[in-house]
């Protein structure tokens, strides 16, 4: 087995997306960031208010690419014994790009609060502050993992924020 090359860590929301996603795409959404972390996968890059972000195109037996990943290379925290980390935005259905809107919500580029291109550097700086600020209250407010009885490894619940079971999908007109 390959060593990883770039650290992981995830949206705290990004979890619970992937709980929700269909088993079999949830499967190849795995299989996927397991690719991406050990440097056997490329994303495709993402422009305009996503500019920075990479998509992962899933979808399992009939319905092919339904779903998408949204994630970030950035740089990993200095603790961490990688320079970069695959951070993974939203996953979830492509369908009236819902997953796209989750993660410019996540990463606070709704466009009311993105600064234009070529703005001053310390507008840039504040609004990049802000978005990581909203980020780590987020994180904050995850459920904590807790220790598996009887086990060595941890065991995650489902009370994490934003972990809710969805409505039946719509079908396309």
């Amino acid at each position: 087995m390959s060593r990883a090359q770039f650290a992981f860590a995830a949206h705290p929301d990004a979890i619970a997306d992937l709980r929700q996603l269909p088993e079999p795409v949830r499967d190849q959404a795995l299989l996927n960031l397991h690719q991406l972390v050990h440097g056997e996968r490329v994303a495709s890059r993402l422009s305009e208010r996503l500019e920075g972000c990479h998509k992962i195109v899933l979808g399992a037996g009939d319905e092919r690419a339904t779903h998408r990943l949204v994630v970030q290379f950035r740089d990993a925290p200095p603790d961490s014994k990688h320079s970069r980390e695959v951070y993974l935005v939203a996953a979830g259905t492509r369908h009236e790009y819902a997953v796209y809107r989750f993660a410019q919500n996540r990463l606070g580029r709704t466009g009311l609060n993105t600064p234009p291109p070529g703005a001053d550097p310390a507008l840039e700086a504040r609004v990049r502050e802000a978005q990581e600020a909203r980020v780590r209250a987020a994180t904050a407010r995850s459920a904590r993992p807790v220790r598996a009885r009887g086990q060595g490894g941890l065991a995650y619940t489902s009370a994490s924020p934003g972990f809710a079971p969805t409505a039946a999908p719509r079908k396309a007109r």
